[in-house]
């Protein structure tokens, strides 16, 4: 933005990719240096039905409805498909926010399995007489 090289020349010395770094310019053109901060957003279901409605309407990508300052455009795609297999209700159904880092158990181990005898059976001799 200060005339310092292109998106092709930046993307080459920092190893970005040029996309990317257009992005970053446009995001930051749109709402300035806080659309390069991290956000983390709960996105209302009326938000998202309007980001759709306009994007059915102006005929536009998931990144160019980015000047909604969605910093993802792929969750656009993913409230597309939502809509599209579950109706509005499933905008709003969506948990928000980051999945827990807990990991959980897939399978109880069943009580069955486990030997009561801590002591290993050993295998019977025949006794020769």
């Amino acid at each position: 933005m200060a005339g310092e090289g292109g998106a092709k020349l930046l993307a080459r010395r920092w190893l970005v990719p040029e996309e990317k770094i257009r992005t970053w310019v446009s995001h930051y053109r749109l709402h300035g240096v806080d659309a390069l901060r991290p956000k983390r957003s709960a996105y209302s279901t009326e938000f998202k039905l309007q980001v759709l409605s306009h994007q059915d309407r102006e005929q536009l990508s998931s990144r160019q409805v980015a000047v909604y300052d969605i910093r993802n455009p792929n969750q656009v795609v993913v409230w597309r498909r939502n809509l599209d297999v579950g109706g509005v209700e499933a905008l709003g159904s969506m948990k928000q926010g980051n999945p827990s880092m807990k990991p959980r158990r897939r399978c109880p181990v069943p009580s069955s399995t486990v030997n009561a005898d801590p002591e290993p059976a050993l295998p019977s001799r025949a006794i020769q007489s």
